[in-house]
């Protein structure tokens, strides 16, 4: 599969090319500094600032993975947000806890990283352990210098 993956599609992609890169978590991340707060107007700036559009945050795989879909709508400035080297993590708002893309052996991190084509979408695979978020948690997806909050469905 190239560019993406089409959320009518039955299952993800993987991207072989990063098998060696892995953050090694598959459960909460250390505490985010203070001050990661952030305001859900932030979502509708997404377009402008960086050319996505935030289709959802979903409970998935029995709640220990948070299924984060995003559409391509200007692929130069999505660009940054498929950096391989860059690790995305997710902040539990309530809780402060991050959580990071898995990155299995045979698979390589769970998220796109090939160069994005406009009008398809995305996904982002945050592993969930002990199911820490539920769904209608409030939550902040961090890709490098881009950041979002969103509201965890079901």
């Amino acid at each position: 599969m190239r560019g993406g993956h089409d959320a009518s599609q039955p299952h993800a992609g993987h991207d072989h090319g990063n098998q060696g890169a892995s953050s090694g978590t598959y459960g909460p991340l250390p505490a985010p500094p203070a001050g990661d707060a952030h305001d859900l107007s932030e979502q509708s700036r997404a377009p402008a600032d960086w050319g996505i559009e935030v289709v959802a945050v979903r409970y998935s795989a029995e709640g220990y993975v948070l299924d984060f879909r995003y559409r391509v709508l200007d692929p130069h400035k999505a660009a940054p947000l498929f950096k391989r080297q860059i690790k995305p993590y997710l902040i539990d708002e309530k809780t402060g806890a991050r959580m990071g893309v898995p990155s299995p052996p045979k698979t390589g991190p769970l998220r796109s990283s090939n160069p994005p084509l406009a009008d398809r979408t995305y996904f982002m695979f945050f592993a969930n352990a002990g199911r820490l978020v539920q769904p209608g948690s409030t939550v902040t997806i961090v890709i490098g210098d881009f950041r979002v909050k969103a509201i965890v469905e079901q």
